[in-house]
């Protein structure tokens, strides 16, 4: 198991291993989707690709909403600055919110077209 793989322990805990596969479910409470192991360390490793993308896109966010805060009030301690960094802390979060759920929805998205298991767990 690769650094990578370990990254995407998050997408791996959507998938519930059987005797020919796995079962996929969209935040572990969607519709169940067999899937292959292959598929499976596939969305697994691309989710860990989207980790460390993630974490880095989050760290140059905040340092480029701390250099325009910087920019509009130099002094530092102005309270124009303090609400400007709260507000684009907020929304830094929301956007990183919805790009991790979007990832870690991934799946879903692929597999679609794909029927949902008849008895709801395979075997």
């Amino acid at each position: 198991m690769s650094i990578i793989d370990s990254l995407g322990w998050a997408m791996a805990t959507q998938f519930q291993p059987l005797r020919s596969g796995y079962v996929y479910r969209q935040d572990r409470t969607g519709r169940p989707i067999l899937v292959t192991a292959g598929e499976r360390r596939g969305f697994v490793r691309a989710f860990g690709w989207n980790f460390p993308a993630h974490v880095a896109g989050f760290m140059a966010t905040v340092i480029m909403a701390a250099m325009v805060t910087a920019h509009l009030y130099p002094k530092g301690n102005e309270t124009g600055g303090f609400v400007l960094m709260g507000g684009l802390l907020a929304i830094i979060g929301f956007g990183l919110y919805a790009s991790v759920k979007w990832a870690m929805h991934a799946p879903s998205r692929v597999l679609s077209d794909r029927p949902t298991l008849s008895n709801g767990a395979g075997s």
